[in-house]
């Protein structure tokens, strides 16, 4: 007895042992926390970062909130365990509970990418804080500079802190004529973080929900495709928040070859990648080629693609050995699979019905090239040039609609490669592209990030540019049907995201059976 009292004694000292309390609180100056009412200061290690930390005698189970320059959150906070997690100011829900999708093919998933770290988990948005030169920073977001600058990155996620001093920092594709005033960023780290050093973070102001993007890269890989990781972030320049993003791969980027195609550990020697622009449909003539432009650092030898392409012309489609042969030298199952993707989201600015948003990379230890998805904004019904009908067509139709994309219509001649394909459609519907799981996932998604929307909605962006003017109560109201925008200047979110699932889905299980 005078044991178990010792037991119980000793538990209860740890259990008002100093407890580790950090918020992100962007422009607070005088940060504290009240744990049951009694307040403590916190300071920030950091003084260009809003991230404060502070060690308080606190017991499990303690309510707990921030006080910010005065002003105290309105519900409160339990503490688990002996340190939170990094908390964000106003945000209710640090963490959530959503569920990774389940496995929609399993069978010859890729597998050889890097486990995704931290900054990539679902249920976390990390806020990513750039500091750099005031003038600079200035000559990028006012005027819309194409100059990469030096800049200090510090990106944190649910748990730790990442500080990058002499990141390259610039903006995506500046002085386009239909850029955003929400403009797009990109940034190099002079180190790796999670196998990558090459980050791209797009606006997602042609979907009000900020959804699709990333849902379409999440459904890609459970598909078992190499595709890009996304997630979304916080973002702020010199203190000064500019909204949510989809922090993701660049594709055309060794980074992400090297964390997605070889999982870390590349070769000595990489192959020629390209990014592939408007045309790229692997016809075999002199346009298609130049739509393929070398990445940055790479080779401008295009031979590969010439050969795969006049290969493709010449194929013997109907021979099950010749499509065999054409696989070793094009990574054919795995394009078959984005091509899937395409066709289920209607990505109408991709492969198949533009022959663009694409890349390729060739492999030199096995001479094998392998096709790259990217840019999946317009997909699940946004901006979709087609009446409604569209979505119910099947893919059989597509290649007759589209005939550019020499690639998946030749080889969705071959029967067996046609049967692969629709088991790869078939089984992505029946176990995630429907109205139950995927939906679920959606509202799960939409219900956890709406705080940070309901922040990005009250920013007034700083640069030139299209100005749809979403609403926050059309954050949501676009998952259940088609909304305009505000400021009648485009924007075509016609169909609900929600609604669009539900519809195609049932097409294709209609179509087949399911």
């Amino acid at each position: 007895m005078l044991f178990a009292g010792l037991l119980t004694i000793s538990a209860v000292a740890q259990a008002v042992l100093a407890a580790q309390f950090k918020v992100i609180a962007p422009s607070g100056k005088d940060v504290q926390v009240s744990i049951n009412g009694m307040n403590t200061k916190l300071s920030a290690p950091d003084a260009d970062v809003p991230y404060f930390v502070g060690e308080v005698d606190a017991s499990t189970n303690s309510q707990y909130k921030y006080i910010v320059d005065g002003k105290a959150e309105d519900f409160d906070r339990t503490l688990t365990g002996t340190s939170t997690k990094n908390d964000i100011f106003l945000r209710p829900i640090t963490y959530g509970n959503i569920s990774p999708l389940p496995n929609a093919i399993g069978t010859n998933d890729w597998a050889n990418a890097i486990t995704p770290g931290p900054i990539w988990d679902i249920n976390y948005i990390p806020s990513v804080f750039v500091n750099g030169n005031p003038t600079e920073m200035k000559s990028l977001i006012k005027g819309l500079s194409k100059k990469i600058y030096k800049a200090k990155i510090t990106i944190i996620d649910a748990d730790s802190v990442h500080t990058y001093q002499g990141a390259d920092f610039q903006l995506h594709k500046p002085g386009k004529t239909h850029n955003n005033a929400k403009q797009s960023w990109k940034w190099k780290l002079p180190e790796e973080l999670n196998g990558r050093d090459f980050f791209k973070i797009r606006h997602m102001e042609e979907d009000p929900t900020q959804i699709r993007e990333k849902l379409y890269a999440d459904v890609l890989r459970s598909m078992g495709v190499y595709a890009p990781q996304a997630n979304m972030i916080r973002f702020f320049i010199n203190g000064e928040g500019f909204g949510t993003f989809n922090m993701l791969d660049d594709i055309p980027t060794y980074s992400y070859i090297r964390s997605v195609i070889y999982g870390g550990n590349p070769p000595s020697e990489m192959g020629p990648l390209f990014d592939g622009a408007s045309g790229a449909s692997f016809k075999a003539d002199k346009d298609m080629l130049n739509a393929f432009l070398a990445s940055d650092g790479s080779p401008e030898d295009k031979t590969l693609i010439q050969t795969v392409s006049h290969e493709l012309e010449n194929l013997q489609v109907e021979d099950d050995n010749a499509v065999a042969e054409f696989s070793r030298t094009f990574q054919v199952d795995q394009f078959l699979r984005f091509m899937v993707m395409e066709f289920l989201a209607a990505h109408w600015d991709g492969y198949w019905q533009e022959q663009t948003n694409i890349g390729a990379y060739e492999d030199k230890s096995n001479h094998m090239l392998y096709f790259l998805g990217q840019d999946f904004d317009a997909t699940f019904g946004v901006n979709l040039p087609f009446d409604k009908d569209f979505v119910s067509l099947p893919y059989t139709d597509y290649p007759e609609k589209f005939q550019d994309a020499v690639m998946i219509n030749k080889l969705l001649e071959n029967p067996k490669v046609k049967a692969t394909f629709e088991s790869y459609l078939k089984s992505t519907v029946t176990n995630v592209f429907n109205n139950k799981t995927l939906s679920a996932r959606v509202v799960d998604y939409h219900n956890f990030i709406l705080p940070d929307l309901k922040w990005d909605r009250s920013i007034k962006q700083q640069s030139k540019g299209i100005n749809f003017g979403w609403t926050f109560d059309q954050v949501t109201e676009n998952l259940y049907e088609g909304v305009s925008a505000p400021n009648h200047n485009g924007g075509g979110a016609d169909w609900g995201l929600l609604e669009y699932i539900r519809v195609k889905s049932e097409a294709v299980s209609k179509e087949f059976n399911l």
